[in-house]
């Protein structure tokens, strides 16, 4: 796979992350090491400081086409969609079976039914890939496994196109599969099902999930667990605490809720905790939630000016 060495490399996609830590993981089971030292000299010598298409994809000899397909797709993450298609049907000429290249094509598609159709295509193969007897072996441990990633990637994102097209009962049957398949929820699932329970008044089922994670500290959580509390309870003083709490861990979201402060113009690329870019994906996740229940502006501004007084 012949590259320009003055083409400017673009940030490693979540995709192209996961396809080098399987590699990563390959590399290391194959070796022998005896001691902690020998393993961190190997990694200094073979992979830190390293890009990782360095480290595998530009390897010279002999491959099979199911390795000529993994480097089609992972190249195929740093080209441009038109590119990338190319690259992709290339990929599924050398393996059928190359889950990560219909995720691709369902990644590029513009038309949410073709989308659903790619990624439950990927789904399906997964599934017979990895056969009955492996789902049941390693049930809750799935992402832990790199061979499961391709397959966990397309459930979800097949779950987020049943969610866009409205089949919400679908999408939540998806969701809950995929925390029972990896309880750990690497994928952050439990940050989109919470959301997804409140706003179609599953408080039993919301409550039972907030129940499975109730250690969880993040802004997402903290803010859905007020919320509910508000819509079964009131304003009274545990909903209070819980939305002092939440505000703890991003002062911006009420302040964008009040009109104190703006929202940004456009989606950010990423967020960190407590930042504005985090509280913008939180209500952009989670606003309709909030305004269908019409008594929780008041109850917001209420909270504010609480705040205003204890400041």
């Amino acid at each position: 796979m012949a590259k320009n060495k003055n083409k400017t490399k673009r940030a490693m996609s979540h995709e192209m992350v996961q396809m080098a830590n399987a590699k990563v993981s390959e590399l290391l089971s194959k070796q022998n090491f005896k001691s902690i030292e020998e393993a961190n000299e190997f990694l200094s010598k073979n992979i830190n400081g390293k890009r990782i298409d360095d480290i595998f994809f530009n390897k010279k000899g002999i491959k099979t086409n199911v390795e000529k397909s993994e480097d089609l797709i992972y190249e195929a993450y740093e080209s441009t969609p038109a590119k990338g298609l190319k690259l992709a049907k290339e990929a599924l000429k050398l393996d059928p079976e190359n889950i990560r290249a219909i995720n691709y094509l369902a990644d590029i598609e513009n038309r949410p039914e073709e989308a659903i159709k790619l990624y439950k295509q990927s789904m399906e193969m997964g599934e017979k890939k990895l056969g009955k007897k492996y789902f049941q072996e390693n049930k809750g441990d799935f992402w832990g496994l790199h061979e499961t990633r391709p397959y966990m990637t397309a459930k979800n994102k097949y779950a987020d196109c049943l969610k866009v097209i409205g089949k919400i009962e679908e999408a939540i049957k998806e969701y809950k599969e995929l925390l029972e398949l990896n309880p750990n929820d690497n994928q952050g699932i439990r940050y989109i099902l919470s959301g997804i329970l409140l706003r179609n008044k599953k408080y039993d089922d919301y409550f039972r999930l907030y129940k499975a994670y109730d250690d969880e500290r993040s802004t997402f959580w903290l803010f859905n667990y007020a919320l509910y509390l508000f819509i079964t309870k009131g304003a009274t003083a545990d909903s209070f605490k819980a939305l002092q709490d939440a505000n703890k861990s991003n002062k911006h979201i009420i302040q964008f809720m009040t009109r104190q402060k703006e929202m940004p113009k456009k989606l950010p690329e990423y967020y960190s905790p407590g930042d504005e870019n985090e509280a913008f994906c939180y209500i952009l996740d989670n606003v309709y939630t909030w305004i269908e229940h019409p008594k929780t502006a008041d109850w917001i501004n209420d909270f504010k000016e609480k705040q205003n007084r204890l400041n």
